[in-house]
């Protein structure tokens, strides 16, 4: 940290302890004169309350306080804190006033407190044209406009140099009304000797002249925002737009009530100082949108003040001296606020920055409700909701992939701006994704960005244990209906080709035994006939059987039945070459699967593909088996949609636990991969099956997700 930081730091600290010690005192001194002040007989306080001043100055200390932390001695930050105290200050000053004329007129800060209020408190308009003119650099701005602002500054300080050095008798005689007040409390201080007329007339320019002061440094403002960039334009728009607003409401000063004009004051300049948050944190002028919490914290805080300070001297005040009732507002306030405070600012930190500063209490809810969530699509709405109110964001859309199926897509909010895009990864395969809105703050730290990764890994856990919950129960149903369907298939197979076939064999052999001592030669022509019909039989025995398992595998094993199938296919033009290293204890689960696999591939490259080379390629590691099938063909057509045959690539690997991913193959052609668990491993390791592509030996780039190219490739 440097010096210049380190003493603007402690600045602000100071500026907020004497503010809010004063605004204390300055509320509590006006609760204190509330009982003579009701009093029929009694005329009005002399001054403005106290809070008149303790709301302008709390309105330019909460901004000017965040500036001020980052910005080491940024001028707008001087401006809005040194000013915003001297307002805390003056409201002081004007309820200490109120309180002596009614209690002790000869008490010692009388004086001094009177001749704060009607002398310095002179300068408390001409923070308004400094934030007009320097806004939002802290620079005046070149040429014309330079000249400009400097009569700007020259005119809104004609009032406090009228205040601060007018003799009391010019004070008086400009302001009767003030006379008594004058006599009472001005202090024996050294004036500009001038002449009366002088003075009349100096004091009866001020006014004017802080008028066209600010409507100088309003055009000078308005006019900064021409050749400015867009930001700077957004930036100006909402200090314009509460400047016009400020000087509406100096307007109609002399055509309302004393209270309302000073609730106009406080309200006009806090929304300058709302303007100056805005601007800062919209636009991120100076990076302090983290800090805007402190800005509810503290307006919290001023409204709890005067609530509990109202609420204690009503409870108290009947019964106990007024003084008394005093101290002990003021006590009861400082206590009530140190427990409170860090809930206040708990409150303020959810509303602007969202929940993301108790990292544990959001990953923990989220948790509880994915565990009651039914389905996926509730696990993903509470997502979306999760990370809403964690980051304060807007619109939250969270997208699932699904292979089979149209993406999954639950949304919180509605979309009114651009959207930043997190994947949502399990196990090394990206799953899904989710597009949010940036908030008030943008999730840029590194503790946001753990934040969200807890989020995003915890609920991909669930999301994805769900949905292998839903993938199996479907996969367990296709599989009651394959096994129908394989029944069905038998008994038609048996009943409709080897029952007849047998029957016919049976018949035969009867009537040959009928015609063995009759005929022995029409016999003999029986029994060949039987013979041929009884080959008929083997020959769809052995049909039957291939398909239930190809022969081939327990003939030559995986590698040369699949050096046996590209043979066959080989030819016209296509070249079919097959390579790998396969252990001969496959389980035979895996060795059909990878055996149909491969040869349903290198039947669609033969079919679809125009290839005129295709490489199968088989590998092992502990755990999978690997198939690779590449072509050089012509790719993956953009028309082109999901066919059967691919389909059931993936059905017969996914009911092994494997994978199957079909893409564009690096400089041309098409690749099919697939990664089939073998039975030992998948028993002896609690690792979950991977749901990323494998990682087939090859030196090229990874493939695409399955369910791109499966839905991007056409099949017979």
């Amino acid at each position: 940290m440097t010096r210049s930081l380190a003493t603007s730091r402690i600045a602000t600290v100071v500026a907020i302890a004497v503010s809010l010690v004063a605004a204390v005192g300055a509320i509590a001194l006006d609760l204190a004169v509330l009982p003579e002040a009701a009093l029929p007989e009694q005329p009005d306080p002399p001054l403005s309350s106290g809070w008149s001043g303790v709301l302008p100055g709390v309105a330019m200390l909460v901004p000017g306080c965040l500036l001020l932390w980052r910005l080491p001695w940024h001028p707008i930050a001087v401006v809005l804190v040194g000013f915003g105290t001297l307002w805390v200050l003056d409201g002081l000053a004007s309820a200490a006033v109120n309180f002596a004329w009614f209690h002790d007129r000869d008490a010692w800060w009388a004086m001094p407190a009177f001749w704060f209020f009607s002398r310095l408190g002179s300068v408390l308009i001409f923070p308004i044209v400094l934030l007009l003119l320097l806004f939002p650099d802290g620079r005046l701005r070149p040429g014309g406009w330079r000249v400009a602002s400097v009569v700007a500054i020259v005119l809104g300080l004609v009032m406090p140099f009228a205040f601060l050095f007018a003799p009391a008798e010019a004070l008086a005689a400009d302001e009767p009304a003030r006379a008594d007040l004058l006599a009472a409390f001005e202090p024996p201080i050294p004036t500009l000797p001038l002449p009366d007329a002088a003075w009349a007339a100096i004091l009866a320019a001020s006014l004017p002249c802080l008028a066209a002061s600010l409507l100088l440094a309003l055009v000078v403002c308005i006019g900064r925002r021409f050749g400015a960039s867009a930001e700077e334009r957004a930036q100006l728009r909402w200090l314009v737009w509460a400047g016009i607003v400020f000087v509406g409401a100096l307007a109609i000063y002399p055509l309302v009530p004393t209270v309302v004009v000073d609730v106009l004051l406080s309200a006009t300049i806090g929304l300058i100082g709302a303007s100056i948050v805005i601007a800062v944190t919209r636009y991120r002028l100076y990076a302090i949108d983290r800090l805007l919490s402190w800005t509810i914290v503290y307006a919290v805080l001023i409204v709890a003040i005067v609530v509990v300070d109202v609420l204690v001297v009503l409870a108290v005040g009947s019964a106990i001296d007024d003084r008394v009732a005093m101290l002990l507002a003021v006590v009861a306030v400082t206590v009530a606020y140190a427990p409170l405070r860090g809930r206040l600012f708990a409150f303020a930190s959810r509303l602007v920055n969202g929940r993301r500063g108790d990292p544990y209490a959001v990953v923990s809810s989220l948790g509880d409700r994915l565990e009651r969530s039914a389905d996926t699509r509730s696990q993903l709405a509470d997502l979306a909701s999760a990370i809403a109110e964690a980051f304060a964001s807007p619109y939250v859309r969270v997208e699932l992939d699904r292979p089979a199926d149209e993406p999954l897509v639950a949304e919180h909010g509605a979309r009114s701006a651009d959207v930043v895009d997190v994947p949502i990864d399990h196990g090394g395969a990206v799953i899904g994704r989710i597009r949010m809105e940036p908030g008030r703050r943008p999730v840029a730290s590194d503790r946001d960005q753990r934040l969200l990764g807890d989020l995003v890994r915890l609920a991909a856990a669930s999301i994805r244990n769900a949905e292998l919950g839903r993938e199996l129960q479907a996969i367990r149903e296709r599989l009651v209906l394959a096994r129908e369907e394989e029944r069905s298939r038998l008994r038609r197979e048996l009943h409709d080709g080897l029952g007849p076939l047998l029957g016919g064999v049976k018949l035969r052999l009867e009537a040959a035994s009928n015609l063995a001592r009759r005929d022995p030669d029409r016999s003999l022509t029986l029994v060949d006939a039987a013979i041929a019909d009884q080959a008929e039989v083997i020959d769809e025995i052995r049909r039957i059987v291939h398909d239930l398992r190809p022969p081939a595998l327990d003939d030559l094993g995986l590698l040369r039945a699949l050096e046996q199938q590209g043979a066959r296919l080989t030819g016209g033009g296509l070249a079919v070459e097959v390579s790998g290293d396969v252990p001969a204890d496959l389980p035979p689960a895996v060795e059909v699967a990878a055996y149909r696999i491969a040869s349903e591939a290198l039947t669609n490259a033969r079919r679809h593909s125009g290839a005129s080379r295709v490489l199968v390629r088989l590998g092992r590691d502990e755990r999978w088996l690997r198939v690779e099938v590449r072509d050089d063909g012509s790719g993956i057509p953009a028309d082109a949609v999901r066919g059967v045959g691919l389909r059931s690539l993936r059905e017969r690997a996914v009911e092994l636990g494997g994978t199957v991913d079909v893409a564009e193959a690096p400089g041309g052609g098409t690749v099919v991969r697939a990664a089939l668990p073998l039975a030992h491993a998948a028993r002896n390791s609690g690792e979950p099956t991977p749901n990323a592509a494998p990682d087939v030996p090859t030196t090229d780039e990874p493939v695409l997700p399955t369910r791109t190219a499966e839905e991007a490739t056409a099949d017979a």
